[in-house]
């Protein structure tokens, strides 16, 4: 590590156990989606039937099960980044692009919280193929994972920069 490294703070305890939860659900989604693919090609190998249904919920239990984890990934500062360019620049530098990285997914959060009602107002009263649920159930759980990373980035931008001030 360089002497540029901006440290991650400790999370709030409520965030920290809020998205420690959500892994712990987005894990129970991926044994469900093993146990469903199990199911199917027994079902099609010994019974020649189809699961539709079950082929519906892995799918969205994927789905979730990504968003479910994206909120932990971000509060510990472990998502997908690329630092190569940013670790060679000095300490005030380096703290500009953590705070621009920060925006960044402040701004698409927004936008995707946004964008995300603006479809679930026309397509909540529909429902999906197979199960019958409504839109709302399966895409709503996805929007609060969104306003959850507006609030972790708020968070991470203010705690940031509240130590770079104490440090002085």
């Amino acid at each position: 590590m360089s002497d540029t490294y901006i440290p991650a703070p400790a999370p709030p305890r409520a965030l920290d156990l809020l998205t420690r939860g959500l892994l712990g659900i987005s894990t129970g989604l991926m044994l469900l989606i093993i146990a469903l693919i199990v199911a199917q090609v027994v079902a099609r190998n010994f019974w020649n039937v189809g699961l539709p249904r079950a082929e519906e919920i892995s799918r969205y239990a994927g789905v979730l099960a990504v968003y479910f984890t994206a909120p932990l990934l971000a509060l510990r500062g472990q998502h997908v980044a690329v630092d190569v360019f940013t670790n060679a620049l000095p300490r005030l530098p380096k703290l500009v692009c953590f705070v621009l990285a920060e925006l960044s997914v402040l701004a698409f959060s927004a936008l995707t919280l946004w964008g995300g009602w603006l479809y679930l107002k026309r397509a909540w009263k529909f429902k999906t193929p197979a199960l019958g649920i409504q839109n709302i159930w399966l895409f709503g759980p996805v929007m609060l994972c969104f306003a959850l990373l507006i609030v972790i980035a708020l968070w991470r931008i203010s705690a940031v920069l509240r130590a770079e001030r104490a440090e002085k």
